[in-house]
């Protein structure tokens, strides 16, 4: 895939697609009356912000979404390692 980027705000993409999709990809931008350009950008936007929600989103179940609240609610207490780590931290700083 090779992109380059122009003054104008706006890049140029370039990758090779099966010759199915690309039929599909022009049938479907004529179904909605917009250009070949207009329909790549827009479903490549879509993909994108839709990737990456997935991946900024931690998604729980009820039962571990009340889980974590009740956890946080009523923590256990510290271990004795976690003292340690504590104790060697204050010390260095």
């Amino acid at each position: 895939m090779n992109t380059e980027t122009t003054d104008s705000g706006y890049a140029r993409l370039s990758c090779r697609i099966s010759v199915r999709i690309k039929h599909q990809a022009e049938e479907a931008a004529a179904l909605l009356g917009q250009s070949i350009a207009a329909f790549t950008e827009s479903a490549l936007a879509e993909k994108a912000q839709a990737v990456l929600e997935r991946h900024e989103r931690i998604i729980l179940s009820d039962r571990d979404f009340a889980r974590f609240v009740a956890y946080i609610d009523n923590p256990e207490p510290p271990t004795e390692a976690l003292k340690a780590a504590m104790a060697d931290y204050r010390r260095q700083f």
